[in-house]
Parts: structure tokens; C-alpha cells; sequence
């Protein structure tokens, strides 16, 4: 049993990647494939569908190429995380791809969340989501009347990336979705857990579009890979997964995730819904006793300081370096990709406050704005018992000043594991039997009294609520 061993295959925004754990969570080897994604202002994101599932057996194949024959031998098992609110159609026959994949950017079903707005407690009630356009529903009502037309629609299956790659990646092609992507479409009820009838209807999609619901732990079919064949047993969302990373989820927790969104979680003892509408119910684990978090969202996170190093080109990216010598910078009004919880303003309109034109003190504003997002969500969260710390990862928390004004304005240890990927992590735990996890953090960044950083905060979060005022007017 020790030896046993788990591919885990990771549809990402920019990359799939692949990884082979053992039960004790240790790496032994791992294949990268970037993608890419097609951006059309104003609304649009897209990938390719075939791009990204060649990308995802590319990876695939090159982590099994670096075990050794021994190693191969004890393959026993694999997983497949994704993306939670990318989208598309296919045809249920042949499995071809109908439309684009919909990336969780794109904005173009915005109009049917607004229609939705009146019936947002209604929604939140059935689905623990509030209405928004990062959602799959609204991608794949856009899909329906805009793609699909001159298909027959009891031919057309539809919903987020997982069930199609499911359908691509195993012998049997199955139509199947994971219980804990398809609770993020806000096609799903948590009560019933399974699609729920009236919630498909008022997105006018057809009762034949969606696939069957299983259990993240379930056996979906088997891996189809030149020279492997592998069962695939176990299917969930990025940010589930990881929550699992170092075992069975904590409420003394804070989960944050700064991919190119930012992301976090608080596993939840209580099945009813936590109390602050404005934040996400989120199903954790599909299983015969399902786990749930509350969820708040940062729309700009890495993807704001990419947005930032592109517009003002500080020359390099030493933004720690910056942090300490630009200790009064200007501040960002961060809508970069819109604004997630608790506001949900879909328009980007970002801009400065008492701008000081250097372009390396720019880069510290925006890293802050990305800090102070995170402490505006905290305080959305303040009516859950409070936690006891911090545990972040993703590409923006390789900076310590990041960390350590989050520790700052929180109050709260954060910690950051030199194992960044722990999505794929917290696959592997819940895939092999009797997965161990004795993981210390890489490092710990204990609050210090900041009362700079504090009066920064409070002049942003005034200014920042006014902004969002102003465009609502």
C-alpha cells in the first residue's frame, strides 16, 4: 500500500500539469504544458479545446516519462482537477467540441445574470452561489443561442470543462460530472444534489445539456494513454482539491489562493448556509456526507500584477525589494477582471489614487490593493468563528511582503509551504488509500504592528466604496 502511487492531471488557466504523488504526498515527477488564452475586448475569453486537452496528455505522458520502470509499476490510480467555471458543448456522440472553452473571464452572459438579479436570494437558497457571470450558467445559456444552433439539441451536451475532458481522457466517453463542479454552475441544488429542474428551465436550457452527477470519488472510467491504462477515480474542482492538501480541512483555517484570481475558504462544521449572502456556499467533497466552505472571491489577484507589470513597465519584477523602499505608495482601485465578493461589479474600471508616477511604486499599490481585497473579504466573513491562521499559495504569494501585510492587516500567522501546488496535493489525499500528511510550512510570517499599512487600508476601503458607488450611479 505505501508504494502505491497517483497520477493527478491539473487543468489550469495557464498551464495543465501532471504529477505523480505517492500516499505520503511526495512528488516524484511531473510534466507542464502551457496554454494559451485568446482575450477579446470588451467580454471575451477563450481556449481551444483541443489545445487544452493535447496540452493535458502532453503533461500527462512526460511526468510518467521521469519514473523509473519500478515506479510505473506501482501506478495504481489517477485524478483529474480543473477549472471550475470554464465552459463549453460538445456533441454527445462523437464527443467533438461544439464551441470554445468559455474561460472564467469571460463576461459576455453578463445580461442573463442581470435578468437573474431579482431572484438572487431564490438562487442563493437552491444553489449557495450568488448570481454571477464567472458562473457556468450563464456561458452556457450564451453557448445555446449563439454556438450551437444548427445542432439538434438532444445531440448537444454542455457544462463546465471537467465533463468534457472526462469524456475525452477515458475509454468508455462517458457524459459524467463531478458533484463539486457541477454545484458551481448554479444549475445545481445542494439539497438534492443533482441538477435542479426549475433552475435549468429559467436559463432556458434543454433537460438533455447536462451529464450525470457521481461523487468526486468515483470511478469515472479508465485513462486512455499511450501505454497506460489507469483508472481514473477520483474528479473535483482546483479550489477543492486543495483544501485537502494537508488532510482532511480545519475551520481554524484560512485557505487563500492567488492564482490569477484569488480564492478563499473556510471549511464550515454547519450544513445551513453561513450567514453573509454575499459570499459563496461551496461544496468541497461530492460524497455521501458532503463537506462545504464558505468562499469569497478576488477577481485581481496574479492576473492584476501582470496587468500592472505590462502597463507600467518597472523593468524588472523585484517587487519585495520595491515593498521596503516605497513605504507610502500610491493607492490601486483594483477592478482588474471586475470585482468579486462581496461587491460583484463585472466592469473593470481600475484607476489611482494620489498617483506618484514612479512605476516600481505603482507595482507595490497594486500588490497592496490585492492585500487589502483580501482584508475586505476577511471582514465579509467576520460573522464565522474567527481562525487561527493563514495558509496561502499561488503565484502571487511568492512575495514575503504580500504575506506579511496580509499577516499585518489580519492579524493572523500566514503560513506558505514550500510545496506551492497543493491542489494537486490534496488530489492525491483524497485519491490513494490511507494518504498521510506530515508537511511543515516553509515559511511563517507572524503579524507585526503596522499602523501605516492600517491608515492605508482604511483611506483604500473608504475610497474603494465610493469608487464603486460613483460607477453605479
Amino acid at each position: 500500500m505505501r508504494a502505491d502511487l497517483c497520477l493527478v492531471m491539473d487543468q489550469g488557466s495557464h498551464y495543465c500539469r501532471a504529477k505523480v504523488y505517492d500516499r505520503l504526498g511526495t512528488c516524484l515527477s511531473w510534466g507542464k504544458v502551457p496554454v494559451k488564452t485568446q482575450l477579446t475586448p470588451p467580454n471575451r475569453a477563450e481556449q481551444h479545446p483541443q489545445s487544452v486537452l493535447i496540452a493535458l496528455k502532453q503533461a500527462s505522458l512526460e511526468a510518467i516519462s521521469k519514473l523509473t520502470r519500478d515506479q510505473r509499476r506501482h501506478l495504481r490510480t489517477s485524478a483529474l482537477v480543473t477549472q471550475r467555471a470554464s465552459t463549453l458543448c460538445w456533441d454527445a456522440d462523437n464527443g467533438k467540441a461544439l464551441t470554445p472553452i468559455l474561460c472564467w473571464q469571460d463576461q459576455r452572459g453578463l445580461a442573463y445574470i442581470e435578468e437573474l438579479m431579482p431572484l438572487a436570494s431564490m438562487i442563493r437558497q437552491l444553489t449557495g452561489l450568488y448570481p454571477n457571470v464567472h458562473l457556468a450558467a450563464s456561458k452556457l445559456r450564451w453557448c445555446m443561442e449563439h454556438m450551437t444552433a444548427n445542432n439538434p439539441k438532444h445531440r448537444i451536451r454542455g457544462g463546465p470543462i471537467s465533463a468534457w475532458l472526462i469524456k475525452q481522457l477515458v475509454h468508455e466517453q462517458p457524459d459524467l460530472i463531478d458533484g463539486v463542479t457541477a454545484a458551481r454552475t448554479m444549475l445545481y441544488s445542494l439539497k438534492d444534489r443533482n441538477w435542479h429542474p426549475e433552475l435549468v428551465e429559467l436559463l432556458q436550457l434543454p433537460d438533455s445539456l447536462l451529464p450525470k452527477v457521481r461523487f468526486s470519488q468515483f470511478h469515472f472510467g479508465t485513462l486512455k494513454l499511450p501505454g497506460l491504462s489507469l483508472p481514473l477515480d477520483f474528479v473535483s474542482s482546483d479550489q477543492a482539491a486543495a483544501l485537502f492538501a494537508f488532510g482532511e480541512p480545519s475551520q481554524d483555517n484560512l485557505h487563500i489562493h492567488l492564482g490569477s484570481g484569488g480564492f478563499m475558504n473556510r471549511a464550515l462544521t454547519e450544513r445551513g448556509l453561513h450567514p453573509q449572502e454575499r459570499l459563496l456556499h461551496h461544496l468541497i467533497l461530492a460524497a455521501k456526507q458532503p463537506l462545504y466552505s464558505a468562499e469569497a472571491i478576488i477577481s485581481g489577484a496574479s492576473n492584476a500584477l501582470d496587468w500592472a507589470f505590462n502597463h507600467c513597465r518597472p523593468g524588472s519584477q523585484q517587487i519585495d525589494e520595491w515593498a521596503a523602499h516605497y513605504t507610502d505608495p500610491p493607492l490601486f482601485m483594483n477592478m482588474v477582471a471586475g470585482v468579486g465578493s462581496p461587491y460583484w461589479q463585472p466592469l473593470e474600471r481600475s484607476c489611482w489614487l494620489n498617483d506618484a508616477g514612479d512605476p516600481k511604486a505603482q507595482m507595490v499599490a497594486v500588490m497592496e490593493s490585492i492585500v487589502f481585497l483580501i482584508c475586505r473579504n476577511l471582514k465579509a466573513m467576520s460573522a464565522l468563528p474567527p481562525a487561527k491562521q493563514i495558509i496561502i499559495d499561488g503565484q502571487a504569494s511568492q512575495y514575503d511582503s504580500l504575506c506579511q501585510r496580509v499577516a499585518d492587516l489580519s492579524g493572523l500567522p500566514v503560513l506558505r509551504y514550500e510545496q506551492h501546488d497543493i491542489t494537486g496535493l490534496g488530489a492525491a489525499w483524497q485519491t490513494l488509500p490511507n494518504s498521510l500528511r506530515q508537511m511543515q510550512a516553509d515559511t511563517t510570517f507572524q503579524p507585526t504592528t503596522n499602523p501605516a499599512l492600517q491608515q492605508r487600508y482604511g483611506v483604500w476601503l473608504e475610497s474603494f466604496d465610493q469608487h464603486l458607488k460613483s460607477l453605479n450611479e
